[in-house]
């Protein structure tokens, strides 16, 4: 899993206000709710995937929580210890970039 993954589900930037977020959620929503894809499963886990990831970023708290201790150092982890196999440093690019949030088209 990714650090990114929930940011991924909602389309926007690690650093998106939570008014983007909310805009953003507000817009998946109303494409993948279960009222407007009736009997449509893959729907439907979508919304799942959807509200999880709306409700740990617009709470503050859950949100600098999944920030900091989110998948990558899961991922990173085997068992109870640090990674015997780290990840080697990216010296061509430091400095990733972040996604630029876009609203998809309708």
């Amino acid at each position: 899993m990714l650090r990114a993954l929930l940011y991924e589900i909602l389309e926007v930037s690690p650093t998106a206000r939570p008014a983007v977020i909310r805009a953003a959620y507000r817009c998946l929503a109303q494409e993948y709710h279960p009222d407007r894809n009736p009997g449509n499963a893959e729907a439907a886990a979508r919304m799942a995937l959807i509200n999880h990831a709306y409700s740990v970023l617009i709470d503050p708290l859950q949100r600098v929580r999944y920030d900091q201790n989110g998948a990558t150092r899961a991922a990173e982890r085997r068992g109870r210890g640090p990674s015997s196999n780290p990840p080697a440093p990216n010296t061509a690019n430091d400095h990733a970039k972040p996604r630029p949030f876009a609203f998809r088209p309708l």
